[in-house]
């Protein structure tokens, strides 16, 4: 088989994956949101967490995917200089601001249109019960946005400095 049947038979299997995912994904979302029992997709959360967790464990070998990369599927300079840091600072803090937001979005959807109530300790009890949502929702946000961007710049960072220190042994090696 060449390389170009083999590329060909990895995109199948990626898209067959991706649709399986997909397809697995939104059951558990109606079956939650029909039974309104987090306990009936268990099942279901297993294989949304053990799937992309074998694909990491499986792929952990080949360096260069653990490079970050953009959305648009272009790879983050991976330099040591200043010009570059700066960079990956602001794909770090947009990729959490993006999460952050996804995650409010998921929230709001949860509590007012799934739940129909607001189950949060109020933070400020003289504050009226909208404002009170508000700067909760608010503080939650910022939390998170703070903690994704935190764990990104690690996450991210060193995987940057195993990848340069990949690439320094293969060029001491190769000379």
């Amino acid at each position: 088989m060449d390389e170009r049947s083999q590329q060909q038979i990895a995109k199948g299997l990626a898209i067959t994956l991706g649709i399986v995912y997909i397809s697995l994904f939104s059951f558990a979302i109606w079956k939650y949101v029909s039974t309104k029992d987090i306990s009936s997709i268990t099942w279901e959360l297993v294989f949304i967490v053990m799937i992309p967790a074998s694909i990491v464990w499986f792929a952990r070998r080949d360096e260069s995917l653990t490079i970050p990369k953009m959305i648009s599927g272009n790879l983050i300079d991976t330099g040591l200089s200043k010009k570059s840091q700066s960079k990956r600072k602001k794909y770090y803090f947009l990729d959490s601001l993006g999460f952050a937001m996804v995650v409010l979005i998921l929230t709001i959807i949860t509590n007012f249109f799934i739940e129909k109530e607001w189950q949060h300790f109020p933070l400020f009890p003289q504050m009226s019960e909208v404002s009170n949502i508000i700067v909760t929702l608010s503080i939650e946000f910022v939390i998170s946005l703070v903690v994704f961007f935190t764990i990104s710049y690690v996450w991210e960072e060193f995987n940057i400095r195993r990848y340069n220190r990949k690439l320094d042994e293969l060029e001491d090696n190769h000379e």
